[in-house]
């Protein structure tokens, strides 16, 4: 009995000093490092900021710690004086705020999505080995800069062509009419290309066109209505894999992004409204 009382008391004690320690702890993970204007700037916020840096590779030191609490006290600073002015509520900064929230959470989301989905060595290896079967058929002695721009049907393509014919900048189109956003936001560029990489009937379109040309009719895929521009031309030489490795992979980040996209929307309900 006594034995029980002794082992009781002394499971009771040990708990307390675990919640005693526990609390302490959590208080000196929230201390005060300094105020502005009153508000607090605290170990955890650091820690907050740290925990994010670390884990995209950086190493947490005292000259990272420095820069963090700098770059806090700026950012508690400016917002005390947004709200003193009233910065947020003239016309367009709420939203601007929203899109940036919004942008963040996109930027999360493929996070995410290529953390499932990496886009491995093994990925590019294979692309490179492709092309290099590519390399050696006779069509492809050029490659081609290749710029495009997407329309939903051929009247439209057909009258953006004709602004083109007189004068209209291709790539300030592409940004404001092409239904391809990824080439769209560069001018309409897609990248350099032998023909045979190149959807059908691009691919049979292209080699006839000279440098500065555009297609004069549009051209219909799978994927709408295109007009072709080719930017540049230049005789194909096969770069070794190092020197291929960032563009591939580059692509294929791109392509990876374009997939998420579709697999979300296939699984989004979009009605219109009255």
């Amino acid at each position: 009995m006594k034995s029980n009382l002794r082992n009781y008391l002394a499971t009771s004690i040990l708990s307390l000093a675990m919640s005693v320690a526990y609390v302490q702890h959590a208080h000196a993970q929230t201390q005060t490092i300094l105020t502005v204007n009153g508000a607090k700037i605290t170990t955890a916020q650091v820690d907050q900021w740290i925990a994010v840096s670390v884990s995209e590779g950086a190493k947490d030191t005292p000259e990272l710690r420095q820069s963090i609490v700098n770059d806090l006290v700026l950012r508690e600073a400016v917002a005390q004086d947004a709200k003193k002015t009233g910065l947020l509520a003239k016309p367009n900064n709420a939203f601007k705020i929203k899109m940036a929230e919004q942008n963040a959470m996109m930027d999360i989301w493929f996070a995410q999505y290529f953390a499932n989905h990496p886009v491995t060595n093994e990925d590019v290896r294979a692309v490179y080995d492709k092309q290099v079967e590519l390399s050696k058929d006779p069509k492809n002695s050029k490659e081609y800069l290749v710029s495009q721009i997407v329309v939903a049907n051929e009247s439209e393509g057909v009258e953006l062509i004709k602004q083109i014919n007189n004068g209209a900048s291709f790539a300030d189109l592409a940004k404001a009419k092409s239904l391809d956003q990824n080439s769209g936001q560069q001018g309409g560029i897609v990248g350099w290309a032998l023909p045979t990489q190149l959807t059908p009937p691009i691919n049979d379109l292209v080699p006839n066109l000279t440098k500065g040309k555009v297609t004069q009719i549009p051209v219909r895929t799978s994927n709408g209505w295109h007009i072709i521009k080719v930017d540049d031309v230049r005789p194909f030489v096969m770069p070794t894999f190092d020197q291929a490795r960032n563009t591939i992979a580059q692509s294929l980040i791109q392509q990876k992004r374009q997939e998420a996209v579709n697999a979300l929307m296939k699984t989004t309900k979009i009605t219109k409204g009255n």
